[in-house]
């Protein structure tokens, strides 16, 4: 089963899922997870430093569905569909399970312009 890995501030404060709202993940390379689509996957977090240190399962999700994303050059996103409709980056940024579009924008503004690919865990579509 594949893992993937989670920041700590993701997780609940039981430990045993994603925090409420979080209905997605972000992760690069769209062609990579489009081969996962209705697998199932384990979440997991470090338990110290990540790569040495043991990985801690919190959870199983299956990927429902895989959405490519792309990002644009004014450090905002959108979905890349046939009409190519902006998403409002308020709407992605709470999916994802951040506070506010800021927090997103400051989380992802290290990450190159490109293709990315939209974990989805339920059956919410952009």
């Amino acid at each position: 089963m594949k893992r993937i890995s989670f920041n700590p501030r993701f997780v609940n404060e039981a430990g045993n899922d994603l925090v409420s709202g979080k209905i997605h993940t972000i992760r690069s390379s769209y062609t990579f997870w489009k081969k996962y689509e209705g697998q199932e996957v384990a979440l997991f977090t470090w338990e110290g430093k990540p790569y040495r240190s043991k990985q801690k399962v919190f959870c199983v999700k299956r990927i429902v569905r895989v959405q490519e994303l792309t990002k644009s050059e004014v450090a905002d996103f959108w979905v890349s569909l046939n009409d190519k409709n902006p998403i409002p980056i308020d709407l992605i940024s709470k999916n994802d399970g951040f506070n506010d579009k800021s927090e997103f924008i400051d989380w992802f503004i290290k990450c190159p312009f490109g293709k990315y690919a939209i974990l989805h865990f339920t059956d919410f579509r952009y």
